[in-house]
């Protein structure tokens, strides 16, 4: 069966590459044709006629198509070279048609139709969280990135993200030192470290996870390559997190990928002076990403999907995990002797030790937090 597969796997990939070969065609029409025909073979059996009758082809691309028949035995060529390339620099490959292909991915308008990649792809990438940012992240940025990232890994989500200088770095390097997998979308090919200060990350990642890139081998990085790397991040991902970004530049890109692909985005709010939050900031003010402090608000935003597909968080206990983990200790003692029980106010002064009025500031802070409700009568119970 193993055999088999890995059979199937190259003839998928050899008819999209072919196709990919075709000009004028790109990822959406090629899915268009797959549901048409089973082969290439298949392709070049048909007229004009029956072309035109598949969704997104019109006479001009249907010319096309007839014309790369031609070149058959050129595109057979070229591909058998990219698999001898592959073998010999470790490099594999993953079709749409393919169960390892990312699931997330698949859903998207134009997903790749198929990725190189080094290091091994992951059963459970669906959940999964991108972050991005700027590549000069101020201490503030540096240290929140740090955080979210590692506050999100204790439930076992992956994280996504383009190993780029700044926060990418940030955020993959606290992924993999919390012993979880991650994901890093390159826009060169994968046997291509970029930057170069990142070539230690890039093989830790390879080591747990993957480097992933639908551009073919001896791609160099270039800045045309970069938005179809920003699509791959936040369709990957069930949301994406913009940690710091200015006006302009790559994050802010991958954030229109998101919320064109219906992805949930999240930003950090920043310092109104600092250039390198007057991206997120505008993100925040237009309503077009939820504004975080802390992984519990993505959780929060998430928590249905995560249950729904997995139980990967599996009741609002998980929520409250990690609500409960930065609490004072006076907030701690309080909610310790808490139930689904009402207690009233008096009951809680007694036992906390606390008097009426500190009793009362750290409930009302444990009311913010979304973990304790107020009842009538001044009684309390957790949420």
């Amino acid at each position: 069966m193993f055999f088999i597969n890995i059979i199937l796997n190259l003839e998928n990939f050899k008819y999209l590459y072919f196709l990919n070969k075709i000009k004028l065609l790109g990822n959406v029409r090629i899915l268009n044709i797959t549901h048409s025909i089973s082969s290439i073979e298949d392709l070049y059996s048909l007229s004009i006629k029956e072309l035109i009758n598949i969704d997104g082809i019109n006479e001009r691309i249907a010319n096309e198509i007839l014309k790369s028949k031609k070149q058959f035995s050129e595109n057979e060529d070229s591909f058998n070279k990219l698999i001898d390339d592959c073998e010999k620099r470790d490099i594999k490959f993953t079709t749409i048609f393919d169960d390892d292909y990312p699931v997330n991915l698949k859903n998207i308008y134009d997903p790749p139709v198929y990725l190189f990649y080094k290091g091994e792809l992951i059963k459970d990438d669906e959940y999964s969280i991108g972050i991005v940012g700027t590549r000069n992240p101020t201490d503030y940025g540096n240290a929140i990135c740090s955080k979210i990232t590692d506050e999100l890994v204790k439930y076992d989500l992956m994280i996504i993200s383009g190993m780029a200088s700044g926060i990418d770095t940030i955020a993959h390097k606290k992924c993999l030192q919390k012993g979880q997998k991650t994901y890093a979308i390159l826009g060169s090919s994968v046997d291509y470290i970029y930057p170069a200060s990142n070539k230690k990350l890039y093989f830790e990642i390879i080591e747990s996870g993957a480097v992933i890139s639908e551009f073919e081998p001896n791609i160099n990085p270039d800045k045309i390559n970069f938005p179809k790397r920003n699509r791959i991040i936040s369709g990957i991902s069930l949301g994406t997190v913009i940690v710091e970004s200015g006006l302009k530049g790559g994050s802010l890109i991958t954030a229109e990928f998101a919320l064109d692909q219906n992805r949930e985005l999240f930003a950090v709010p920043g310092d109104i002076r600092s250039k390198q939050s007057l991206g997120t900031n505008e993100l925040i003010k237009k309503g077009a990403a939820k504004l975080i402090t802390k992984a519990s608000d993505i959780i929060e935003e998430l928590e249905s999907k995560l249950n729904f597909n997995s139980g990967k968080i599996n009741s609002n206990d998980s929520v409250k995990e990690i609500k409960t983990e930065n609490l004072s200790e006076n907030e701690s003692k309080i909610y310790e002797i808490l139930s689904n029980e009402p207690v009233h106010i008096d009951k809680i002064n007694e036992i906390t030790g606390l008097s009426i009025s500190d009793c009362l500031v750290n409930l009302l802070t444990l009311e913010f937090k979304g973990i304790v409700k107020q009842l009538p009568g001044k009684y309390f119970v957790k949420c």
